[in-house]
């Protein structure tokens, strides 16, 4: 073996160890940035289901069927009416949220621990109302996200938790005293 033979192995083998390196640091990066990105993107989303709008919006529809107390009713003046047009605000704020969180691009999760009693409230109080649209519209997609996620949110609550995450751990503050 020659010396220049030696040196161009230790030369390959030196590159290589370095792609391999280099390749390993990168894919930490982009999980790190993913994360970063998951983190925004879910309180961006956390902002759009709590956000004034939305809050006054729900505090109008929550006696919506009321308004309407005969199927007859909605068919003749809810269109065009206000409560139309805060429906809009819930498919635009609301229902795109729990889009995205059906189909995974944010983690149901995550917006369920942080809002889901909110979420479950709100969709409880307009629940009769939507199911008598989808009746009488013959649409059983009106609103079918947010009534998920309401669902999501109901069956994440008694879901159980890792069981190795110390998160998670009854005993995590176990004889720690709470002080401001």
């Amino acid at each position: 073996m020659t010396p220049e033979l030696v040196s161009s192995a230790a030369s390959v083998g030196v590159a290589v160890l370095a792609l391999v390196f280099t390749t390993f640091m990168l894919a930490r990066q982009v999980r790190q940035m993913e994360h970063e990105r998951n983190a925004l993107a879910i309180l961006e989303a956390i902002e759009r289901l709590t956000d004034p709008r939305v809050v006054e919006t729900f505090e109008r529809l929550h006696t919506v069927n009321e308004r309407y107390p005969k199927d007859r009713d909605v068919l003749d003046r809810y269109r065009g009416s206000v409560d139309e047009r805060d429906f809009l605000v819930v498919m635009q704020f609301v229902e795109t949220v729990a889009c995205l969180a059906r189909r995974r691009v944010l983690d149901p999760s995550l917006i369920v621990d942080a809002v889901g009693l909110v979420l479950r409230y709100r969709w409880n109080s307009i629940r009769e109302f939507i199911d008598r649209r989808r009746k009488l519209e013959n649409n059983e997609y009106i609103l079918e996200n947010f009534e998920w996620l309401a669902m999501y949110s109901a069956w994440w609550k008694d879901a159980p938790r890792p069981k190795r995450d110390p998160n998670y751990d009854p005993r995590q503050f176990a004889g720690v005293l709470f002080k401001v």
